[in-house]
């Protein structure tokens, strides 16, 4: 059985370990860890295109050569690593200041900065949580513990920006600040995947003030950075996101933890994959915008809707579940206020039941990367696929077959 002392002594262990794990790799000194890696291993990459927009070299921002003889000469034993240049020229003029540091310097401060960011987004979620307030000591370890931020720490990624804007949306659809939330998902286009997926999700759920908010807060973004960097450089990246598709495989050598992964794991066959992929995408947005509308739980609605915005991605990696975060504390929240003491008597109260389970495999998806692909799977998109078809059931039971004669049993299990 679940408890709170259960998840607040696993989860300081299970921090501990990480924890030691990430000082111990780290502890060498200069750019290679313990293993012979670069430590942050994509960090490499980040400082690499810092120091191009630095130096104002922005012919050698979309050069693979140039970018690879830059990365030798910052860790020369790295050879072996070679990065496909696509990020945006926002995320180029971002690091442009960490770059006139060392590289270990400049990484030391990248994940200071993460763990601040992340620091702030876990405090935005303990917030809005009002029933796991009495469970604060298991909720620090859990989120001590949450092995997406060990993941993205090691890969010195970017993933704590995407989890600041989701969490800001959270709090502001909260709110009822639907506009305002969109600026925060619009946020999102410096990597333009995320942005375009939030705003098709929510265009499918009818949200014009959310959408209208991405559009402007992406189209702000890029006009700023069009104006920094000038017209040609923003037409070469438009350029390079367009051969994205073709070159999706050098970006992602296995398969990542979304829908599209999961498929290419199971079919060997690119057109076969790919369409289920496309059929299996838009159930997912149906039933995450259905339950959206559905007035149910807002924890419930809120999660879904994170849920379907990692399941539709096309490119989701390791570092990405960082955003399992707040749908792990929004699934807490509601289990707290109405799964305890659930005896799993009714179809409805078993649903209630098999949530925390879920939830288990949710938290744990991150730290599987060495899996072999379809076992990690289950644990990332099985257990968001379950999640989701798990949410629609329950909110189909409260709203298509509510009837005051059977509103106790159903409104206990389910919750308003």
């Amino acid at each position: 059985m679940i408890t709170a002392r259960r998840v607040r002594g696993y989860a300081t262990v299970g921090a501990i370990c990480l924890w030691a794990i990430v000082a111990l790799d780290f502890s060498v000194a200069g750019p290679m860890d313990r293993l012979g890696k670069v430590k942050g291993t994509d960090f490499l990459h980040f400082y690499v295109i810092g120091s191009i927009a630095r130096q104002g070299r922005w012919s050698e921002l979309y050069d693979a050569g140039a970018q690879y003889e830059r990365a030798r000469a910052i860790a020369p034993a790295s050879s072996e690593v070679i990065f496909v240049p696509v990020e945006s020229p926002q995320l180029a003029l971002l690091f442009a200041p960490l770059s006139a540091w060392s590289y270990t310097a400049a990484l030391m401060a990248w994940l200071a900065i993460g763990g601040v960011l992340y620091v702030m987004c876990c405090w935005l979620l303990w917030r809005d949580a009002t029933a796991l307030h009495p469970y604060r000591k298991a909720f620090v370890a859990a989120c001590a513990a949450f092995p997406g931020m060990f993941t993205a720490v090691l890969h010195g990624q970017t993933a704590w920006l995407s989890l600041l804007c989701v969490v800001a949306a959270l709090a502001a659809l909260r709110r009822e600040r639907r506009f305002a939330a969109g600026l925060a998902l619009g946020l999102l286009v410096f990597k333009p995947h995320w942005a375009l997926v939030a705003g098709g999700l929510f265009l499918c759920a009818g949200e014009w003030r959310i959408v209208a908010g991405i559009v402007a807060s992406a189209a702000a973004q890029v006009a700023l950075t069009w104006a920094v960097v000038g017209s040609s450089l923003m037409r070469t990246y438009a350029g390079v996101l367009i051969t994205l598709p073709r070159i999706a495989a050098l970006l992602e050598p296995k398969p990542g933890d979304s829908l599209r992964g999961y498929f290419q794991a199971v079919f060997a066959s690119t057109p076969v994959s790919l369409a289920a992929f496309v059929a299996a995408a838009l159930a997912s947005v149906w039933l995450a915008t259905r339950i959206w509308r559905s007035g149910g739980s807002l924890d419930l609605r809120l999660a879904a809707m994170v849920i379907a915005l990692i399941l539709v991605n096309p490119h989701v990696n390791a570092y990405d579940l960082l955003l399992l975060a707040p749908v792990c504390a929004l699934l807490g929240n509601w289990i707290v206020e109405n799964g305890a003491g659930v005896q799993a008597a009714t179809p409805v109260e078993s649903g209630v039941a098999l949530m925390p389970r879920l939830a288990v495999l949710l938290f744990v998806a991150p730290l599987l990367g060495g899996l072999p692909a379809l076992v990690r799977l289950q644990f990332s998109v099985g257990a968001m696929v379950a999640i989701l078809v798990l949410t629609g059931y329950l909110l189909r039971r409260r709203i298509w077959f509510w009837m005051p004669w059977n509103a106790g049993a159903t409104s206990a299990a389910v919750g308003a």
